[in-house]
């Protein structure tokens, strides 16, 4: 093995470049435009010996992609090119200056940051001074001291007043990561690590990431803090966490189109800079505990981005939000954390698998990293300089570890516990300022869409908001949404009902929320009607009506039966679904800081949604007909056998929080319900129709 010689780094200004030449030293170039990092170059090598001329231009060529985004296409690379080469500092910073089109959004107002530490009080140290030194100081910070050996930490975070210290006895990065979230009081909660210093603007950079509210997760740049050792630099050079300088938008697509072969979700970031909005975890659950250190190694942050990206939502990376962080030094510890690494994303693959079903999980663990090391032996085989058999074994030796791992602890399946909003416990309020949200998803219904539009706006209670979620539909429903003034029109790529639904809650700004399936009617006075109940009964937190079928022209078909019932409705839900078609019920918005549609239930999400909340709110349900649901070829409730399926394993997820005697009798009623009612013709029951 050759000597290796520590890594200058060195962080230069653009115009650094008219003069950049070779040093003597291998050095790590990153290059800015203000607070802007637009990309680095490896000097190293036979690069030292480059002619200046060939060296300014490699560094050209690093930072051309980056100012060709952020200038908005007002230069050419070819116009950079000649900018960064004429020499003249004055003519590149007012050129740049003028045509930059990067401008930060507007900032929330306040943020939690928590750091997981153990046992490295002097790391930590150097963690919170850099963040004390924030431009933004707007953030409150949590230190959560994760089983320690002494109270050294304590000490250290008792020397920084307005920290706040929690002590988490439970060994596990992810359990200390649920923790800080759990005692995070501002909506946006960020994570960094004890051995990495935060950038100045990083809280900036951080809040100006979350104006769209598909975004649920954000990530930022990570840059070696030192490249002293020959560990450092082969981190950084084949495992680090830089995902370059150009913005970047993981959505539902992006994860439609990895999906197959598994999603690659590890390259949306890293743990040691990466934040949320609190809602994120209470729309997917909290961080899987048998993931990450103290566990099966690693990933659970990755895993976190899975769950986001499978039900609908965003993940941003910005590379603007810079930390800095400090490599294992030695040979022995980049050894051991090349193992968990591996380790830790086996595992991972397997809980994804396990919370939806989706089999390029499988096919990555079995086909997908078989081939991929088949492929790096044969490099080194053939003499390859870049690979190294003792780190493919070791790397080998963690994937069939967290295979081991994960058929040992499959069984401990991550349960969240719903945290139910103090503010659900005040009566409602209905009053001439109250919003109402009208929330639309639609997926290639645009015949019908109009209706269901124009119903919703012909309300003879006006104070109503619209908000159409397009699915992905391949008819032109944002066409449709045009001819109206004031429509929320948001598009998605495909993701099922249930998400949806749920993104348009995350749109709207009503007290109340309704949701109106495209090819259903409201009737004029539906949401009149539900408020009303709501003055009356102010401690329910839905309210359901009931409901006329229609045909496709909108004629009346049948009437159906309604039933009244009011107060605890958990017990009579057990027994079946009375409330027979989802477009009928308002919602207390409140309800959605903790309950959302399960987008892994391809049916009777709204069954489902609605005996979650039962078993803790009161709710009322009246017989007055507000709304009409439309019988047409492609309703989904026409599969009989799928729609029994899923009834039952609805009913089935709340046998175990069943106590009382009476509750097991109400189960098995509804499981007997269920049966006679999609195995027979005889309906003794509204029909469950809105899915």
């Amino acid at each position: 093995m050759t000597k290796f010689y520590p890594y200058n780094i060195r962080h230069l200004p653009l115009d650094a470049i008219i003069n950049l030449e070779p040093d003597k030293e291998p050095c790590f170039y990153v290059f800015w435009w203000n607070n802007i990092p637009l990309g680095h170059f490896w000097a190293e090598g036979e690069l030292l010996r480059l002619p200046y001329y060939k060296f300014r231009g490699m560094a050209m060529e690093a930072v051309t992609p980056a100012l060709l985004h952020y200038t908005g296409g007002n230069l050419s690379a070819d116009g950079l090119q000649e900018l960064l080469s004429s020499g003249n500092r004055d003519e590149l910073r007012q050129i740049i200056d003028r045509s930059f089109s990067f401008r930060p959004n507007s900032a929330e107002d306040g943020l939690s940051v928590v750091i997981c530490t153990r046992n490295r009080p002097e790391p930590l140290s150097k963690c919170i001074n850099a963040l004390m030194a924030s431009s933004d100081r707007k953030f409150e910070l949590i230190v959560v001291d994760n089983a320690p050996d002494d109270d050294r930490t304590r000490e250290i975070v008792s020397s920084f007043p307005g920290v706040r210290y929690i002590r988490e006895d439970r060994k596990g990065l992810d359990i200390a990561r649920n923790t800080g979230a759990k005692f995070a009081t501002h909506s946006i909660i960020a994570y960094s690590d004890d051995d990495v210093t935060v950038d100045r603007d990083w809280i900036r950079n951080i809040k100006t990431c979350f104006n769209d509210p598909m975004t649920m997760a954000v990530t930022g740049l990570v840059l070696p803090a030192e490249l002293r050792t020959y560990s450092q630099y082969a981190f950084e050079r084949h495992w680090g966490f830089n995902r370059g300088y150009l913005p970047l938008v993981f959505d539902h697509l992006y994860f439609r189109n990895h999906v197959d072969y598994g999603v690659p979700v590890w390259d949306i970031g890293a743990g040691a800079n990466m934040a949320f909005r609190k809602e994120a975890f209470e729309l997917v659950g909290y961080f899987d505990e048998r993931l990450d250190v103290g566990a099966s190694g690693c990933s659970g942050d990755s895993e976190f981005w899975y769950r986001l990206l499978a039900e609908g939502w965003n993940c941003r990376y910005f590379p603007n939000a810079v930390v800095y962080h400090h490599h294992r030094a030695s040979a022995r510890d980049l050894k051991k954390q090349i193992f968990n690494y591996m380790r830790g994303q086996v595992s991972s693959l397997m809980v994804q698998y396990e919370n939806y079903g989706h089999e390029g999980n499988l096919f990555r663990v079995r086909e997908g990293l078989k081939q991929y090391y088949k492929d790096r032996i044969r490099r080194f085989l053939r003499g390859s300089r870049s690979e190294r058999m003792n780190t493919i074994m070791t790397e080998i030796r963690g994937c069939i570890s967290g295979w081991q791992f994960y058929q040992k602890h499959q069984h401990q399946k991550r349960e969240d516990q719903v945290r139910l909003p103090a503010c659900l416990s005040e009566e409602a309020v209905v009053n001439e300022d109250t919003l109402v949200s009208v929330i639309i998803p639609c997926y290639n219904q645009g015949r019908f869409l109009r209706q269901a539009i124009h119903s919703a706006l012909t309300q003879t209670y006006k104070k109503v908001e619209l908000i159409v979620v397009d699915d992905g539909s391949s008819d032109d429903i944002r066409t449709i949404c045009e001819e109206y003034d004031l429509i929320n029109y948001v598009r998605v790529e495909r993701v099922g009902l249930s998400a949806a639904r749920n993104i348009g809650v995350m749109h709207s700004r009503g007290s109340y929320v309704l949701f109106l399936d495209a090819d259903d009617v409201l009737y004029p006075n539906a949401i009149e009607l539900n408020l009303f109940y709501f003055r009356t009964y102010k401690w329910a937190v839905f309210v359901s009506g009931g409901h006329d079928r229609i045909d496709t022209e909108g004629n009346l078909l049948q009437q159906t039966a309604s039933i009244q019932k009011i107060g605890d409705n958990y017990k009579a839900l057990l027994q079946g679904n009375y409330i027979g078609m989802q477009g009928t019920v308002l919602y207390r918005r409140e309800l959605f800081f903790a309950f959302h549609f399960d987008p892994k239930l391809k049916a009777c999400e709204d069954y489902d949604l609605n005996l979650r909340i039962s078993r803790h709110y009161s709710s009322v349900s009246h017989t007055n007909k507000i709304a009409g649901y439309r019988l047409h070829d492609s309703n989904m409730s026409k599969d009989r056998g799928m729609m029994y399926d899923m009834a039952i394993k609805v009913l089935q997820r709340q046998q175990p929080a069943l106590q009382r005697p009476d509750e097991k009798n109400d189960y098995q009623l509804g499981l007997l319900y269920w049966k006679n009612y999609y195995q027979t013709e005889k309906q003794t029951m509204p029909e469950h129709e809105t899915d």
